[in-house]
């Protein structure tokens, strides 16, 4: 890790703990715009803008971290998805609002030219983190054979159905009816490179919230005692903490060879492994977390649910086991199967 990728690493690290020092917020408009406030004053939400318009000038590898640590400290706010709808807009040359700002995928978009000029958007949009509480919205849609990026103000929806996640995270659907766009470009290829990005962004948040179930269940097994001696000198226990170990290690690197490769290009084929091997480590990995934890573990009251909640949810967001699977699938085929060791290994070594 460079030296200003750990000082990041850090400073994100401290913040996300003082945010999260008194516990989990819920869902309060009030209190979660609080929290936002500080995002901002720290310039953290400008990861990728470049230093000589005021950001950090980061990369993947470094968006990485802080998505790790979004996993790793449960905090409930879309900073990941607020770092991807700039990045994108930032490929635009769209400038960024301030505030929360969410991403969504559309695929029923209608756009049109409004009689005064500029274009009229109408489409539905589904299971979006935070959109009810988001100012702003970048959606990436194909109409009119063209992938379009479009920026709309959160109020300008027409129709708004909350929803929770497992976790409690706001997944919302919401309705637009011919509205006017705040800003648009035409950016081949930005409707799969959010589903991409977004699949990156879990991942890597996968990894932060295993290292924190991994951290509890160590920390448990070591001060809880059985027939006279801690948890942890049991071998069947120790057995399985090794294999919560193992997947917690291997999702870390699949998710940083991800970022990684982001940083050099196309990267379809990184963040796929990077997604499937992360969901599939969620299983097996919250089982032990809390059959290990036993019925203290199940109760509201233990902290273990904020991480294993949302490992359960980020699972199936932005592709689940069967998409990536078969869009992996597809891409081995398609490179041929007397290519495929060459192929990873240069892959690997790039």
């Amino acid at each position: 890790m460079s030296e200003q990728r750990a000082m990041l690493a850090d400073t994100v690290d401290r913040l996300f703990g003082e945010l999260m020092a008194d516990g989990m917020p819920g869902t309060d408009f009030n209190i979660l715009s609080g929290l936002w406030e500080r995002i901002e004053e720290l310039g953290l939400i400008d990861v990728f803008l470049p230093e000589s318009a005021g950001g950090f000038g980061g990369c993947w590898e470094d968006a990485c971290v802080v998505f790790n640590l979004l996993g790793l400290h449960a905090l409930p706010l879309p900073i990941g998805e607020g770092l991807i709808a700039r990045k994108l807009l930032l490929e635009a040359a769209v400038p960024a609002p301030p505030g929360i700002i969410t991403v969504a995928v559309c695929e029923d978009a209608h756009l049109q030219v409004a009689e005064a000029g500029g274009l009229m958007f109408s489409g539905t949009v589904t299971d979006v983190p935070w959109g009810g509480l988001a100012q702003h919205l970048v959606i990436a849609c194909h109409c009119n054979n063209e992938d379009h990026l479009l920026l709309l103000a959160g109020e300008q929806s027409s129709s708004l159905s909350q929803h929770l996640n497992a976790a409690d995270e706001p997944r919302d659907d919401m309705v637009f009816q011919s509205v006017s766009v705040v800003a648009t470009a035409v950016l081949p290829g930005c409707v799969d490179n959010l589903w991409l990005y977004g699949a990156l962004l879990r991942s890597a948040q996968i990894s932060g919230a295993l290292e924190a179930a991994l951290k509890l269940t160590v920390e448990y097994v070591n001060q809880r005692e059985q027939f006279g001696r801690p948890l942890s000198k049991f071998q069947v226990l120790q057995h399985q903490l090794a294999l919560l170990a193992e997947h917690t290690a291997a999702v870390n690197c699949a998710a940083t060879a991800a970022g990684r490769r982001a940083d050099k290009g196309e990267a379809q084929f990184e963040i796929a492994a990077a997604k499937l091997r992360a969901n599939f480590a969620v299983g097996e990995a919250t089982s032990i977390a809390h059959q290990t934890h036993g019925a203290i573990g199940t109760t509201r009251e233990h902290h273990l649910h904020y991480w294993t909640q949302r490992l359960w949810s980020w699972r199936s967001e932005f592709g689940n086991d069967r998409y990536w699977s078969n869009r992996l699938g597809k891409l081995v085929l398609a490179e041929g199967g007397e290519k495929f060791w060459r192929n990873l290994t240069a892959r690997s070594d790039s």
